[in-house]
């Protein structure tokens, strides 16, 4: 990105500012495993109805309302077609429990293709126990549609749950602190992930067909220095997913993917500084339908930023663009 003058933070510049928008039931799974059940409710509004379920034993994936800004961040040519190398998955968002027994209902934005989000929709609720700690969003048909995820919970168990079937992946998860899914990052032509663990090294496990996973390429340690690390596609152009990290001093660092599993990233490249104004970087894909993986970035009063991706090499984004404001409403967003 280039500075038409003075040394203004990156952050500040170009900003334009667009207005907010408002928004406006169930069939049950149940995953069984060493005694403990875990139900996920789908398909119509919880309501008082679903009160009742607050309580139980859940981790749920079904569609409420409160405000945040979600119109367009500005007028775009006709939308290009999501793709594995620019996928368009819908932005997700959770709302802090009030307390342990309490579920967290999920909520869902769709991209409009301008840059910004339809209304909200509701999308279900995590139970109370166990509580999901983690969620990764995957393009297994490798068509940039979302069409499952992994989730982290609590007592240590990673599912998944998609088009490949409804599954228990197996135990031990709690020793990861970060879970997520650029895409094919390491060239299995599946939707891989990424685990940072407790110690600060990075492991890939590629992914199986029927979703399941192989054992873990260790990428290597130091991960730690990290607050963020997010990815969803493409962001040189070249088709490989490719993720960036905030480092505690605020600054973003480019990795570009090679498409090996043995060694997924190529060394980092700076992106520039200033990003601890934000609490919460995501990565959804290609929010603006131009063909391009962009970034999201919530800044600590609660308004969400876009930067749109720009296929570069070493600064892969444009200046920001703003969404709106009302985000910190939500604890988490994926």
């Amino acid at each position: 990105m280039s500075e038409n003058s003075l040394e203004i933070p990156r952050s500040h510049r170009k900003i334009k500012e667009i207005p907010l928008r408002p928004v406006t039931g169930c069939s049950t799974l149940t995953f069984s495993h060493g005694g403990h059940k875990m139900s996920i409710f789908t398909g119509r509004k919880r309501g008082r109805a679903l009160s009742g379920l607050a309580r139980a034993t859940a981790i749920a994936t079904a569609v409420v309302g409160l405000t945040a800004g979600t119109a367009a961040a500005d007028t775009a040519p006709k939308s290009v077609a999501p793709s594995a190398g620019a996928p368009r998955f819908p932005l997700f968002a959770t709302q802090q429990a009030q307390d342990a027994k309490d579920i967290q209902d999920i909520f869902k934005y769709r991209p409009n293709g301008r840059g910004g989000f339809e209304d909200r929709e509701e999308s279900g609720f995590y139970g109370s126990s166990p509580r999901v700690t983690d969620t990764a969003t995957v393009d297994h048909d490798h068509n940039g549609e979302m069409d499952g995820w992994y989730h982290q919970a609590n007592d240590g168990r990673l599912l998944y749950r998609g088009v490949r079937g409804d599954k228990v992946i197996g135990p031990g998860w709690d020793k990861y602190d970060r879970v997520l899914s650029p895409g094919d990052l390491g060239g299995s032509l599946e939707s891989e992930i990424l685990a940072r663990d407790k110690s600060g090294v990075l492991w890939l496990y590629n992914a199986r067909y029927d979703a399941t996973l192989e054992n873990p390429y260790r990428v290597g340690p130091g991960w730690d220095q990290y607050t963020d690390i997010v990815g969803k596609g493409s962001l040189n152009g070249d088709g490989r997913a490719d993720i960036v990290a905030k480092d505690r001093n605020g600054d973003l660092w480019y990795y570009k993917g090679t498409g090996e599993s043995h060694a997924p990233l190529s060394d980092r490249v700076r992106i520039g500084g200033g990003w601890n104004q934000y609490d919460k970087l995501v990565s959804t894909g290609d929010v603006d339908g131009d063909g391009r993986s962009d970034l999201l970035a919530r800044d600590k009063s609660g308004v969400l930023w876009l930067y749109k991706g720009n296929d570069g090499q070493t600064d892969p984004f444009e200046n920001r663009v703003r969404i709106g404001g009302g985000w910190d409403q939500y604890n988490n967003l994926f």
